[in-house]
């Protein structure tokens, strides 16, 4: 039973990043950023606008004039946030606590 209990949980999560991705793809490519998805994995290309490790962590980067950031809220809320500012538009869509982010030279990399 345990583990039926188990399976279940693994699944309900695999879905649920699955359509966090897809939500995250959508809003990139609506607002007109070059990005890569590989596997469970989401790769912006852009340059280090703000990061900020301690308090309320956000990583920023810019791809033209685009910025494109990670805000970890799991410390206030029960979701984290990306948000893309475009010249024409500010978008943002919430994510599980789950997901993270780092900056690799030269991708904000997003890990579902």
């Amino acid at each position: 039973m345990s583990q039926d209990w188990d399976n279940w949980e693994e699944k309900e999560w695999e879905q649920r990043k699955t359509q966090e991705m897809n939500e995250v793809i959508n809003l990139l490519q609506e607002s007109g950023i070059d990005f890569n998805a590989e596997g469970d994995k989401i790769m912006i290309k852009g340059d280090v606008d703000y990061a900020e490790l301690y308090s309320l962590p956000t990583i920023s980067i810019v791809q033209g004039d685009n910025i494109i950031a990670f805000d970890r809220l799991d410390k206030i809320s029960d979701f984290n946030k990306i948000t893309v500012r475009t010249p024409a538009d500010v978008k943002s869509v919430n994510i599980s606590v789950g997901v993270h982010a780092y900056y690799k030279y030269p991708y904000l990399i997003i890990h579902f």
